[in-house]
């Protein structure tokens, strides 16, 4: 029987200290999270690299700008399908990405709105 695709969706409320990215990370990892749609991460390009733990294989994102917004999708490196993407914004607001799994493919945004 084929595991359920797990998809979380989570404000974060800002994850730039090391221990509370470390939590959240592992708590997404304990629920079986294949692919994380993360919002409000307040984090730029270069911190996004710090999401990359041994559970996630992608990090797609549109970094906040002046610290505020930033949004991500983490994506399981034993996801079985692809995720590619497929547009960001420059203001930390939004990503689309393009997931296929199987014959199936969808679109998932993910989008902050302050």
């Amino acid at each position: 029987m084929a595991r359920p695709l797990k998809i979380v969706s989570w404000n974060v409320g800002g994850i730039t200290s090391p221990v509370k990215r470390y939590k959240i990370l592992q708590a997404l990892q304990r629920r079986g999270t294949m692919i994380a749609c993360l919002q409000e991460t307040r984090l730029s390009r270069l911190e996004h690299l710090k999401l990359r733990t041994k559970w996630v294989g992608e990090v797609h994102q549109s970094p906040a700008s002046h610290g505020k917004g930033g949004v991500a999708v983490l994506v399981h490196k034993s996801f079985p399908g692809k995720a590619k993407l497929l547009h960001h914004d420059d203001f930390g607001r939004l990503v689309l990405v393009e997931v296929t799994l199987q014959s199936l493919t969808f679109l998932l945004l993910v989008c902050y709105a302050a």
